[in-house]
């Protein structure tokens, strides 16, 4: 029986009739054991992982209006279960949308309250209809163990997804260059075992010697050598026989084919090498986040605001998202010229500004520091000839009430007033 199931002992409390079947995956066991790609594989995984998950509340337009740091969402991913962190989680959703093209993870509820959440490790998976008209996925754990569960109560994220079934395609693309890579591999290893062990031509120049007779002598021959070695390193020869050393090159023959095929799985995974072997410029981090973590960070933002929220709660602007560090793969020199740019107009905290630079907050860095060379633009006109609001609101407010304006005013309607009522009385 798997972790899973060890530690979960029933998945929905109500049993899952299955009465079709649908999409088949199988976890893709060749690509995470070959060298290179297992490499790839773990690479794009830790920057994946290094993804926040936080639940938001948008606007009407779909802007992020606040940040809910202390919800029950928030919570569940920074300890999504007993066994694993955010970091955990994150790591091994990234890891299964790579071998399998599809991930899954399971949603523990209590009530309506999400308590634990655990991401489903399989061999292979199956997405099934059941007799009430939904779907659930079956998998089989590496244990053999098989569970079901409703796939409603699920975090689903897919790859390579055609529109075909439910599930994502499989990784038929790479296999050509893994077959390539991996022969290229077992004819390296072969020719660098025969260049250790063979290091030269023995000859008898005697042709009437029998095989058996030259056998023995080649052996008397590689134990002079062997003497030799531990001692002064000088083999004796006689007038019948005749040494030539080889020098065998196993590189330089599959070199350029080994760097060919190399290139078409780091296409493949569009993960450059340089990233892979820790030694990428700046530019080529930022590309790499643009075109392959942030897409992802994406894909795991909409599956989770799904499975968490219902239609209603969505509605009222209920999203949760995925998102990295601060200017994640930037220099340190670029991080200090954002600092300088927006250092006057208050558009980072201090705490923040310090995250940038990869310092821990301060207990009074929660706040924005303003330069006050900037203003409103509507305010222009009233901060350059001096006034202050006051003194604009005075100039079109109407007269106030105890002023000599309003006593005339009030005279003058009192005289009208009595006019008409003399004129009335004659």
């Amino acid at each position: 029986m798997g972790l899973l199931s060890r530690f979960i002992k029933n998945f929905t409390g109500r049993l899952i009739y299955a009465v079709s079947q649908g999409s088949v995956t199988r976890r893709d066991i060749e690509v995470e054991r070959q060298e290179q790609c297992a490499a790839i594989i773990d690479c794009n995984a830790t920057h994946i992982a290094r993804g926040k998950v936080l639940h938001v509340r948008v606007d009407g337009s779909g802007r992020i209006a606040k940040i809910e740091r202390t919800s029950e969402y928030t919570k569940l991913f920074e300890r999504p279960n007993p066994m694993m962190t955010r970091r955990d989680f994150m790591y091994v959703m990234a890891y299964q949308l790579q071998v399998a093209n599809i991930s899954v993870a399971w949603i523990k509820w209590e009530g309506n309250h999400p308590k634990e959440v655990w991401p489903i490790c399989f061999l292979k998976a199956e997405i099934c209809e059941t007799i009430d008209g939904g779907f659930a996925i079956s998998f089989t754990e590496f244990g053999g163990a098989r569970q079901t569960v409703r796939l409603e109560d699920c975090i689903v994220l897919r790859d390579k997804y055609d529109g075909v079934g439910y599930m994502g395609m499989d990784n038929g693309a790479l296999k050509d260059a893994l077959n390539m890579a991996t022969n290229l591999d077992e004819g390296f290893l072969k020719a660098t075992a025969v260049s250790n062990k063979v290091h030269g031509l023995f000859r008898q120049k005697n042709a009437m010697l029998a095989t058996k007779s030259a056998e023995e002598a080649q052996k008397d021959f590689s134990a002079r050598m062997s003497s030799a070695a531990s001692g002064d390193g000088v083999i004796a020869l006689d007038a019948t026989e005749d040494y030539t050393p080889l020098n065998v090159n196993t590189w330089t023959a599959t070199a350029a084919q080994m760097i060919q095929i190399y290139q078409r799985i780091y296409t493949y995974w569009r993960t450059p090498q340089e990233v892979v072997n820790n030694t990428a410029s700046e530019q080529v981090m930022q590309n790499y986040y643009d075109s392959k973590v942030e897409p992802i960070w994406e894909g795991m933002s909409e599956a989770f605001t799904q499975a968490l929220f219902t239609h209603n709660e969505q509605n009222y602007g209920s999203r949760m998202i995925v998102m990295g560090g601060a200017a994640a793969g930037a220099s340190m020199q670029t991080k200090l010229n954002i600092i300088n740019a927006v250092k006057e107009t208050g558009l980072l905290m201090v705490n923040e500004q310090r995250e940038l630079l990869g310092y821990g907050p301060t207990e009074d860095g929660d706040v924005r520091l303003v330069s006050l060379n900037y203003i409103k633009s509507t305010d222009m006109s009233n901060y350059q000839v001096g006034k202050d609001e006051e003194e604009e609101q005075d100039e079109t407010n109407e007269p106030k009430e105890g002023s000599e304006e309003s006593e005339k005013e009030g005279d003058s309607d009192g005289t009208e007033g009595n006019g008409e009522e003399g004129q009335g009385d004659a």
